[in-house]
Protein backbone atom coordinates (compact mmCIF):
# COMPACT_ATOMS: atom_id res chain seq x y z
CA UNK A 1 0.00 0.00 0.00
CA UNK A 2 1.48 3.74 -1.03
CA UNK A 3 2.26 5.74 2.10
CA UNK A 4 0.08 8.51 0.35
CA UNK A 5 -3.15 6.19 0.92
CA UNK A 6 -2.71 5.20 4.35
CA UNK A 7 -1.40 9.17 5.43
CA UNK A 8 -4.86 9.71 4.08
CA UNK A 9 -6.59 6.61 6.27
CA UNK A 10 -4.63 7.44 9.46
CA UNK A 11 -5.01 10.21 11.45
CA UNK A 12 -2.32 11.52 13.24
CA UNK A 13 -1.11 10.84 16.73
CA UNK A 14 2.01 11.93 18.76
CA UNK A 15 2.18 12.50 22.53
CA UNK A 16 5.03 13.94 24.24
CA UNK A 17 6.74 11.16 26.39
CA UNK A 18 9.84 13.21 27.79
CA UNK A 19 9.48 16.65 28.44
CA UNK A 20 12.64 18.53 26.26
CA UNK A 21 15.19 19.79 28.94
CA UNK A 22 17.54 22.50 28.84
CA UNK A 23 20.57 20.01 27.55
CA UNK A 24 18.59 17.13 26.05
CA UNK A 25 15.30 16.88 23.27
CA UNK A 26 12.28 15.68 23.88
CA UNK A 27 10.60 12.40 23.25
CA UNK A 28 8.01 11.51 21.62
CA UNK A 29 5.72 8.72 20.80
CA UNK A 30 3.84 8.30 17.63
CA UNK A 31 2.01 6.29 14.54
CA UNK A 32 2.98 6.13 10.75
CA UNK A 33 1.17 9.76 9.95
CA UNK A 34 3.03 11.72 12.98
CA UNK A 35 6.38 10.81 10.86
CA UNK A 36 4.98 12.84 7.80
CA UNK A 37 2.80 15.51 9.09
CA UNK A 38 4.16 16.38 12.98
CA UNK A 39 8.13 16.22 12.26
CA UNK A 40 7.76 19.37 11.00
CA UNK A 41 5.77 21.18 13.75
CA UNK A 42 7.60 19.24 16.54
CA UNK A 43 11.11 20.01 15.02
CA UNK A 44 11.50 16.32 14.92
CA UNK A 45 14.63 15.79 13.03
CA UNK A 46 15.62 12.52 13.82
CA UNK A 47 12.98 9.26 14.31
CA UNK A 48 13.21 5.24 15.28
CA UNK A 49 11.03 3.61 12.99
CA UNK A 50 9.04 0.16 13.78
CA UNK A 51 7.40 -0.68 10.84
CA UNK A 52 7.42 -3.84 8.25
CA UNK A 53 7.40 -3.17 4.81
CA UNK A 54 7.18 0.60 5.09
CA UNK A 55 9.00 2.43 2.55
CA UNK A 56 10.57 5.72 4.76
CA UNK A 57 12.84 6.77 2.50
CA UNK A 58 11.37 9.93 1.37
CA UNK A 59 11.71 11.60 4.94
CA UNK A 60 13.70 14.15 5.76
CA UNK A 61 15.53 13.47 8.91
CA UNK A 62 18.88 14.19 10.26
CA UNK A 63 19.38 10.83 11.24
CA UNK A 64 16.52 7.68 10.50
CA UNK A 65 16.97 4.54 12.21
CA UNK A 66 14.26 2.20 10.70
CA UNK A 67 13.70 -1.79 12.38
CA UNK A 68 11.82 -4.03 10.09
CA UNK A 69 9.45 -6.20 12.69
CA UNK A 70 6.49 -6.99 12.69
CA UNK A 71 3.53 -7.26 15.93
CA UNK A 72 3.67 -10.63 16.57
CA UNK A 73 4.01 -11.85 20.09
CA UNK A 74 6.68 -14.27 19.04
CA UNK A 75 8.77 -11.21 17.29
CA UNK A 76 11.99 -10.62 18.75
CA UNK A 77 12.20 -6.70 19.90
CA UNK A 78 14.71 -7.18 22.47
CA UNK A 79 17.17 -7.52 20.55
CA UNK A 80 17.20 -4.05 19.01
CA UNK A 81 16.86 -3.05 22.89
CA UNK A 82 20.94 -2.14 23.03
CA UNK A 83 20.82 -0.51 19.56
CA UNK A 84 17.21 1.94 19.96
CA UNK A 85 18.38 3.03 22.75
CA UNK A 86 21.89 4.29 22.41
CA UNK A 87 20.54 5.64 19.22
CA UNK A 88 17.98 7.85 21.35
CA UNK A 89 20.21 8.49 23.65
CA UNK A 90 22.90 10.01 21.36
CA UNK A 91 20.10 11.81 19.38
CA UNK A 92 17.94 13.28 22.29
CA UNK A 93 21.31 15.29 22.92
CA UNK A 94 21.49 16.62 19.44
CA UNK A 95 17.56 17.52 19.84
CA UNK A 96 14.03 15.92 19.74
CA UNK A 97 13.10 12.36 19.03
CA UNK A 98 10.23 10.19 17.54
CA UNK A 99 9.53 6.70 17.81
CA UNK A 100 7.30 5.51 16.11
CA UNK A 101 5.45 2.35 14.30
CA UNK A 102 2.29 2.02 12.31
CA UNK A 103 -0.47 2.71 14.90
CA UNK A 104 1.70 3.67 17.77
CA UNK A 105 0.44 0.92 20.62
CA UNK A 106 2.65 -1.46 20.80
CA UNK A 107 5.99 -1.65 18.42
CA UNK A 108 7.36 1.80 19.31
CA UNK A 109 6.09 2.17 23.06
CA UNK A 110 7.97 -1.59 23.80
CA UNK A 111 11.09 0.77 22.19
CA UNK A 112 10.38 3.94 24.47
CA UNK A 113 9.65 1.55 27.67
CA UNK A 114 12.90 -0.55 27.70
CA UNK A 115 14.56 3.19 26.49
CA UNK A 116 13.11 4.74 30.06
CA UNK A 117 13.44 1.33 31.99
CA UNK A 118 17.74 1.74 30.74
CA UNK A 119 18.00 5.59 31.03
CA UNK A 120 15.92 6.33 34.32
CA UNK A 121 16.96 2.67 36.05
CA UNK A 122 13.00 1.97 36.73
CA UNK A 123 11.29 -1.13 36.45
CA UNK A 124 9.03 -2.08 33.63
CA UNK A 125 5.86 -1.74 35.60
CA UNK A 126 7.33 2.27 36.48
CA UNK A 127 8.68 2.64 32.90
CA UNK A 128 4.81 1.17 31.40
CA UNK A 129 2.86 3.67 33.95
CA UNK A 130 4.84 6.77 32.94
CA UNK A 131 4.38 6.18 29.61
CA UNK A 132 0.62 5.08 29.76
CA UNK A 133 0.16 8.23 31.69
CA UNK A 134 1.25 10.58 28.20
CA UNK A 135 -0.15 8.19 25.68
CA UNK A 136 -3.33 6.40 26.86
CA UNK A 137 -3.56 3.86 24.31
CA UNK A 138 0.25 1.84 24.69
CA UNK A 139 -0.24 -1.53 24.51
CA UNK A 140 2.77 -3.27 23.79
CA UNK A 141 1.43 -7.33 23.21
CA UNK A 142 1.89 -10.01 25.36
CA UNK A 143 5.62 -11.22 23.66
CA UNK A 144 6.69 -7.46 24.03
CA UNK A 145 5.84 -7.18 27.52
CA UNK A 146 7.79 -10.50 28.40
CA UNK A 147 10.52 -9.40 26.80
CA UNK A 148 10.85 -6.06 28.85
CA UNK A 149 10.07 -8.37 32.06
CA UNK A 150 13.18 -9.96 31.20
CA UNK A 151 14.76 -6.61 30.41
CA UNK A 152 13.90 -5.41 33.63
CA UNK A 153 15.76 -8.67 35.25
CA UNK A 154 18.84 -7.88 33.01
CA UNK A 155 18.87 -4.53 34.17
CA UNK A 156 18.70 -5.21 37.62
CA UNK A 157 21.56 -7.66 37.36
CA UNK A 158 23.72 -4.79 35.73
CA UNK A 159 23.14 -2.62 38.04
CA UNK A 160 23.78 -4.96 41.12
CA UNK A 161 27.57 -5.51 39.73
Amino acid sequence: MQVSTLLEQIPESISLILEPTLTQGALYLGNLTSLYKAAQKNQIKVAVSICDQIDTKDIELEQHLCIDLTDKEDSDIQKYFNQTNMFIQENLNKGNVLVHCFVGISRSATIVIAYIMWSQRITFQQAFLLVTSKRSQVYPNKGFRQQLIKYQQELQQIQRQ
